[in-house]
């Protein structure tokens, strides 16, 4: 007969990891769609608003995977696809909103740095000082903008799952749902960054070895070399931007899959009982 394990809170930790693990075992499903999702935004205004609804699709399934309700990819699209337009607007208001937040910190930093930067005529130990307390408000305005990224950031599976959800709600039950674990949100956007470090890094090696040629550059008379090994580079740095997204879109569509549900068993007490595959 089939068992039954209640699903318990996730920590910060499991989260990555369930992550990693929906993200392994649907690897071909998740990257064929984001490949469709990078194509289309290509795309000027339609096809941006069918790239983010891809992106709520890949959420979606995640989210009934964890429910052992899976989805095919077709019948995902068949609920997401009514609310296209709907992906693109809350994505240019919740875009708008973060440039708000974004201004507002800049701002709050340069008064904060004022001050600060008069240290540097106290001496040696007053730059010191000082440049430890830039290095503070900056961490500090980072730390800002990734709490308001944490409290919007599941938005888009509010569209594609909750079927009675209004566009411009979802943002809101962006924030109540986070309200409480913004920083325990915030902790795995951090985790995630770090593992997508390497690739980002991956992507700007082509930068690097333009570097011995930059100078044959910004000449009078352009070194011809230069130039074709700068085009090629950039060539090549896009052709890398484009795997890069490819494979790292879905790990974060997986992360927010994972998020969104244990954020509802949390708060809502969703019914997380899953039953076990094999049998006892």
């Amino acid at each position: 007969m089939t068992s039954t394990t209640p699903i318990r809170p996730l920590n910060v930790g499991n989260v990555v990891s369930a992550a990693i693990s929906l993200y392994r075992t649907n690897f071909k499903t998740y990257t064929g769609l984001s490949t469709k999702a990078i194509l289309w935004y290509l795309v000027p205004v339609y096809g941006w608003a069918r790239s983010l609804m891809i992106l709520g699709q890949i959420g979606r399934l995640g989210f009934k995977e964890l429910l052992r309700e899976p989805e095919q990819p077709a019948e995902a699209l068949r609920q997401v696809e009514p609310k296209l337009w709907s992906f693109l607007g809350v994505a240019m208001l919740v875009g708008l909103i973060s440039f708000g937040v974004s201004i507002a910190t800049s701002i709050v930093s340069t008064i904060a740095l004022i001050p600060i930067m008069a240290l540097s005529f106290l001496g040696s130990f007053g730059a010191a000082l000082g440049a430890i307390l830039q290095i503070l408000v900056q961490l500090g305005m980072f730390g800002v903008q990734l709490w308001f990224q944490a409290r919007f950031w599941l938005y888009d599976l509010f569209i594609a799952v909750e079927t009675d959800q209004e566009s411009v709600q979802s943002i809101g039950r962006s924030w109540q749902m986070t309200s409480g674990n913004a920083f325990r949100v915030q902790a795995v956007l951090v985790i995630s960054y770090l593992i997508m470090l390497p690739l980002l890094i991956l992507s700007a090696i082509p930068f690097l070895l333009v570097i011995p040629f930059a100078g044959g550059l910004f000449t009078e008379n352009p070194d011809p070399t230069a130039a074709l090994v700068f085009l090629l580079a950039f060539f090549l740095f896009f052709v890398l931007l484009l795997i890069v997204s490819i494979v790292a879109i879905p790990f974060w569509q997986a992360l927010k899959s994972v998020l969104y549900y244990d954020l509802r068993s949390r708060r809502e007490g969703l019914d997380l009982t899953l039953g076990d595959r094999g049998t006892v």
